[in-house]
């Protein structure tokens, strides 16, 4: 993309509403286009990813950023998961050292809850913007409805009127896809959230079960050992199974 033929070029959405005009943009270390600065009609600026903008021959398309951040993070997470699965296989397979294992897996710890956070951060931000949506949605229909009564009455003109129902019945149609679009986003961002967090669970109630199970093998073999004793042998068994 040759940014400085899009500078100055109206901007607008996948629905082809006006949003703005394309004023600026920010290039990376590698020459490309990282973000993208959008003045608005009451004069306020929107900054936006690189992969947010496709230009066109007369303006330019902003596309679904809310879309686009979703399915980065999905795929931030995927790749982070198979990280820790590798991970957890060559640690069993005693192909990395315990230090490496455990460095690696405190980084790719840190970075699943950094990415469970940002997908928390745009659930609830899109659970906002969906509430935005829903309050348009019932303004218009208001307004429809008003449109209608003075319409009969009198104190409208069928001319006016028309004119007022096209822009309304167009609103209400986007209206309808964007809450359509963002409630698939938001099932997708919440099941993924709801499967990470079950996945993170197993492994702890995995490990204090055997835990347990260890315990109780420990007092059938030593049933006059007191519990301390034998959660000290037992915790002391699986630290030297872990180093081996």
């Amino acid at each position: 993309m040759d940014c400085s033929k899009v500078l100055g070029l109206p901007v607008k959405d996948i629905y082809e509403r006006e949003v703005g005009t394309l004023v600026g943009f920010e290039i990376d270390s590698r020459g490309m286009p990282s973000s993208f600065f959008i003045m608005m009609p009451n004069g306020s600026f929107l900054k936006v990813d690189g992969e947010a903008v496709e230009t066109g021959r007369e303006y330019v398309i902003l596309k679904n950023f809310w879309k686009i951040k979703a399915e980065s993070l999905i795929r931030s997470i995927e790749i982070t998961k198979r990280r820790m699965e590798v991970l957890e296989k060559l640690r069993q397979e005693h192909q990395i050292p315990t230090n490496v294992y455990d460095e690696l897996k405190n980084v790719y710890t840190k970075d699943m809850v950094e990415l469970n956070n940002r997908v928390a951060e745009l659930v609830s931000e899109l659970s906002r913007v969906q509430e935005e949506l829903k309050s348009r949605l019932d303004m218009l229909t208001r307004i429809r409805s008003i449109n209608m009564v003075q319409l009969s009455t009198g104190e409208v003109d069928e001319i006016g009127y028309k004119a007022a129902e096209t822009m309304i019945e167009s609103n209400l149609d986007i209206t309808l896809l964007e809450i359509k679009e963002t409630e698939s986003i938001l099932a997708r961002l919440k099941n993924l959230k709801q499967k990470v967090s079950h996945e993170a669970t197993i492994p702890q109630r995995s490990n204090f079960i055997e835990l347990l199970r260890a315990i109780n093998n420990s007092r059938q073999q030593s049933p006059d050992s007191p519990l301390v004793v034998r959660l000290q042998s037992v915790m002391q068994s699986q630290q030297q199974k872990e180093t081996l």
